[in-house]
């Protein structure tokens, strides 16, 4: 029974409202300091648009400034998953991994009170979904990463890569929660 989760999104915009482009989320035993096996997504950036999602220019100039590699990820992005079925199995990922945990109780870690969360948050409101967490259960991970600046993050395996950013985000998480003594 799993209760807290750390995601990542990879977006066109920093707004509620932007479209995601992809979603990576683990699941973590902070007690035993674990992650566990997680999901990832990518998701049609034409069907995010036709669904009402906005396209920052400011981003799209962002992300062609990164290496060949991040840029690779959304190749093809045409035959990625619409934006709503994508919504539905994080929801589905989450029921599966919380086993029952009421929604209130579980907690979505992203990094920024305004980000992550957020921009899930909103993409299930716009699709007419619930979302598969609480407002109570949104953590912020910058927050825990801002008290504790000493501690070096564990780089991701590809960056800009939404579930290899979960996943170095999650064990980053744990060496500062020790940090802390928590």
């Amino acid at each position: 029974m799993v209760s807290d989760y750390m995601v990542d999104i990879e977006s066109m915009g920093t707004n509620a409202g932007d479209a995601i482009l992809s979603i990576g989320i683990v699941p973590m035993d902070l007690k035993n300091r674990k992650i566990h096996k997680g999901y990832y997504t990518r998701i049609s950036l034409e069907d995010s648009q036709k669904a009402g999602f906005r396209i920052d220019a400011s981003t799209v100039l962002w992300w062609l400034q990164q290496e060949q590699a991040e840029r690779d990820e959304f190749k093809g992005n045409y035959a990625h998953k619409p934006v709503k079925d994508a919504l539905i199995e994080l929801s589905e990922f989450i029921a599966e991994q919380s086993k029952g945990v009421p929604a209130d109780e579980i907690r979505l870690w992203g990094n920024g009170a305004a980000m992550d969360n957020v921009l899930i948050a909103e993409a299930c409101k716009i699709c007419g979904l619930p979302r598969p967490w609480s407002y109570r259960g949104d953590m912020c991970y910058r927050t825990i990463k801002n008290l504790t600046p000493q501690i070096e993050r564990v780089e991701p395996t590809v960056a800009h890569h939404a579930l290899f950013d979960a996943e170095a985000q999650a064990l980053t998480l744990f060496k500062r929660l020790e940090a802390l003594g928590l």
